[in-house]
């Protein structure tokens, strides 16, 4: 669904805005409406005033941090934007629009909550209820978009002109992928080499006309021969 666009005035600060704070504020801007949320839930039954008061004056908070978080955003958002997709300049481009619409939604629920102390009508009090239930609901949607923009697209982080956006990362990385399985790369043939195998006999056969092949058995004689002349002298 595309919202009409709306606009906040850009009045002058009589600071700088310094970057990479916005995840700061946004934190604070999703988890107190989900405690004002509770709170509401809780006095719909105890009806004490305190838990009135205290809810109207988180509301008040709540307001200033999504005026934080709007200006905050819009700092890092040109800081990156030049770095980002088509894809990603179309959802911040979006994550802004919704962000002026949280901002004014939360002074005309703080204006209401404001009413629901005063006149203290159960009616008006489940209205007021209902309200808070679906500006939670925006809330949670704005965070998965930043969410998106930060892990998808690298939105805000400090490598994005270093290795540009996720988009093409991912793209290229399909590419590759896609050229390595069409590809068609043959098979290495590996020769067969014949490895002769020498084979050693387990007994040599000694040449009868090499006049080496009779020493081992004369050796072999005389130390027999050897043996029993000792053996006979020994006997005598």
């Amino acid at each position: 669904m595309q919202l009409p666009p709306l606009t906040i005035p850009q009045l002058p600060l009589p600071f700088e805005i310094p970057g990479m704070i916005h995840p700061l504020f946004v934190h604070f801007a999703i988890a107190l409406p989900l405690l004002v949320l509770l709170i509401e839930l809780v006095n719909l039954f105890a009806k004490k005033r305190t838990l009135g008061v205290l809810s109207f004056f988180l509301m008040l908070l709540i307001t200033g941090v999504f005026v934080a978080a709007y200006l905050t955003g819009v700092t890092d958002g040109k800081a990156a934007k030049a770095f980002l997709s088509p894809e990603a300049k179309e959802m911040l481009a979006s994550h802004k629009q919704l962000g002026i619409y949280l901002v004014y939604a939360s002074g005309i629920l703080l204006l209401f909550k404001l009413f629901s102390v005063l006149i203290r009508k159960t009616p008006i009090r489940i209205l007021f209820f209902l309200v808070l239930i679906l500006f939670v609901a925006a809330v949670f949607n704005e965070g998965k978009k930043g969410g998106a923009l930060v892990y998808w697209y690298g939105v805000n982080v400090k490598s994005v002109p270093a290795i540009g956006n996720a988009t093409k990362i991912e793209k290229a990385a399909k590419a590759v992928e896609t050229k390595e399985a069409n590809s068609t790369v043959p098979d290495t043939v590996v020769p067969e080499t014949v490895v002769e195998k020498e084979t050693v006999p387990s007994q040599e056969k000694a040449d009868p006309a090499s006049p080496e092949a009779g020493q081992p058995k004369t050796e072999a004689v005389e130390k027999v021969e050897t043996s029993a002349e000792v053996s006979t002298q020994i006997m005598h």
